[in-house]
């Protein structure tokens, strides 16, 4: 389902506690389910490396080399007091993790904060036009996610990341809330002239909204504002949507982007 409504693959895993599920899910990317039962924890857990777990940075890393411990079940099995007395709380709460025992709520649902896609390329992108074609195909996918979801976006982002690494992000707040792909695009192809397309050989491109509002939260539009061009555009919108419901992400797209695989 997710495949279907965003074009996106997605990983999951499922287990008894929130640490080993969020482990789980990154054993069969980039499409794939992992199912660990409260039998198989220690099973599942004691053969990683202690690097799959969250907070073991190069630092810490070093310290367990020191130790001796490789995998979970190293950890597992080190006497705890010698964890506190290296690592402090941070090597108890270790501990506790490697046997699978985590007693954090899982938060089911938080409010969005943005919502956007990105694309990282095979091969550097270069040429601006081919940049504004990628943040096309970005812009529409972005602008079907918030119609979907309900909600329009004032501030538009785009995220530049370089071939050498370095990131950069540029915002623009549109005078109003939108939902439309036409105008997400304008607004990202005002920021692209920030960045060094052109000069400056890039490796990802994203495009996002934030400042979220639905619908019923914009301010009162005048009549005048509600002008037959903008009614034909919401229509078409609603159109495109029932086909992409249908079809898929690719079933209808821009004549720029047809060649796009």
């Amino acid at each position: 389902k997710v495949l279907k409504e965003t074009g996106l693959t997605v990983s999951a895993g499922v287990a008894p506690t929130k640490f080993v599920a969020k482990i789980a899910s990154d054993m069969d990317k980039p499409d794939g389910l992992t199912v660990v039962s409260p039998e198989r924890v220690r099973e599942f857990l004691d053969p990683l490396p202690v690097n799959k777990m969250w907070g073991v940075g190069k630092a810490t890393q070093q310290v367990l080399d020191r130790l001796g411990v490789q995998t979970f079940q190293d950890l597992r099995k080190i006497s705890i007091s010698i964890l506190e007395k290296t690592l402090g709380r941070h090597g108890v709460a270790m501990h506790y993790l490697a046997m699978g025992m985590d007693d954090r709520e899982v938060t089911p649902e938080r409010e969005v904060k943005s919502i956007g896609h990105e694309e990282t390329f095979d091969k550097d992108i270069l040429d601006p036009d081919k940049a504004k074609g990628e943040i096309l195909s970005l812009a529409g996918r972005v602008a079907r996610r918030m119609r979907r979801a309900g909600v329009r976006g004032q501030t538009v982002s785009l995220k530049v990341k370089y071939a050498d690494f370095k990131q950069i992000t540029r915002a623009l707040t549109l005078p109003e809330p939108v939902d439309d792909s036409a105008e997400i695009y304008a607004a990202a192809c005002r920021l692209l002239g920030k960045t060094e397309v052109g000069t400056r050989p890039i490796r990802l491109i994203g495009v996002s909204l934030s400042q979220l509002t639905s619908p019923e939260d914009d301010p009162q539009l005048s009549l005048f504002s509600r002008d037959r061009a903008s009614l034909k555009r919401k229509e078409l919108n609603t159109a495109l949507d029932r086909i992409c419901d249908k079809f898929g992400e690719k079933g209808i797209r821009p004549g720029t982007l047809v060649s796009k695989t």
